[in-house]
């Protein structure tokens, strides 16, 4: 008898196994990295608005072996360069025959090249300010910023920062640990009729004042219309209920010399100035997953961002005339 059961037993481990070596979940959910990784939520502040990546992330083995030790973000001379979080300059110098700045945030070093900063170590930045300016001649021929990351402890171990502007790091989780659906704290207060974004206040695109704008607490450093505002936070809670770190966002209100400076970036990618709804602190750029088609964070977004007033229009769709995973904007 208990051989017999013993027998039933492992027929059944067999076919569990064979099942999970074949098929994925529909509900496999993306978990957050640990607590003790180097790579935080993705909720630093972009070098620039439109964050474009034209060389990536490639750490040789060894230290003293080529390879590429950051990132390149594309970015015109004489563009400013944000500050990616609350934090202190490290330096500001020239290495190598190169205008180079570095930061502290946290427990990481941001370092910047080729940039031109009237900063000096020690002095304080805050998420967003405009901290330096793309020298020119850039890093790169057609224009670029380089960013590189390490920790402080850990002096030239560099890590990719990408996943420090927007979050892509990853882990598959069995159907049996998804997140439950929203609790009954998490459901949205939003109760628009979904108007669409547009012009409001009597303000012109790219040209509205800050106090008539909230911060997003959720994304320090960006900010919205107050009721966008608002509601985004909510929105980005839920979102980390189940996924385990707040919606990434690399841009948010656009100024209207902003917007200039991304046209002549972006060619057709990017709106006419004076008609992006950036401009009216209505729309988002997110990254952390949803800046890209079929993946759980943007299924999860395309299904509950309207809940809270967020969705995505029907152009920037898969399938729309200018698809753009990363667009969102505010219908309230």
């Amino acid at each position: 008898m208990i051989s017999r059961i013993l027998t039933v037993v492992s027929w059944l481990v067999l076919a569990l196994t064979l099942m999970s070596a074949t098929h994925v979940p529909d509900s496999v959910v993306y978990a957050a990295p640990g607590e003790h990784s180097d790579e935080p939520s993705g909720t630093w502040m972009t070098p620039v608005p439109g964050f474009e990546v034209i060389r990536g992330f490639d750490k040789p083995d060894k230290n003293w072996q080529s390879g590429h030790r950051g990132v390149d973000v594309l970015a015109l001379p004489g563009e400013p360069v944000r500050a990616p979080g609350f934090g202190v300059v490290r330096f500001v110098g020239v290495v190598a025959g190169k205008p180079v700045m570095s930061v502290e945030v946290g427990n990481h070093v941001v370092s910047y090249e080729s940039v031109d900063s009237d900063l000096k170590k020690g002095d304080e930045i805050t998420p967003g300010m405009h901290m330096a300016k793309v020298s020119s001649p850039s890093h790169c021929p057609q224009g670029c910023v380089h960013v590189g990351v390490w920790r402080k402890d850990r002096a030239k171990d560099y890590l990719n920062p990408v996943n420090f502007f927007s979050s892509g790091a990853s882990i598959l989780l069995p159907e049996a640990q998804a997140p439950k659906p929203l609790a009954v704290d998490q459901q949205p207060s939003y109760k628009g009729k979904g108007k669409g974004a547009g012009p409001w206040g009597g303000h012109q695109n790219g040209r509205i004042p800050a106090v008539a704008m909230c911060a997003v607490k959720s994304a320090p450093g960006h900010m919205l219309r107050c009721d966008a505002a608002r509601a985004f936070d909510e929105l980005s809670a839920a979102f980390k209920a189940q996924f385990g770190r707040p919606i990434s966002v690399t841009d948010s209100y656009r100024t209207y010399e902003q917007q200039v400076i991304l046209k002549k970036r972006k060619g057709r990618m990017a709106a006419t100035p004076g008609r992006s709804n950036h401009g009216w602190g209505l729309a988002v750029d997110l990254g952390g997953g949803i800046n890209r088609f079929g993946t759980a964070e943007h299924r999860w977004l395309r299904a509950n961002g309207p809940k809270y007033g967020w969705d995505h229009p029907g152009w920037a769709r898969q399938g729309g005339s200018l698809p753009e995973p990363w667009h969102w904007e505010f219908m309230g």
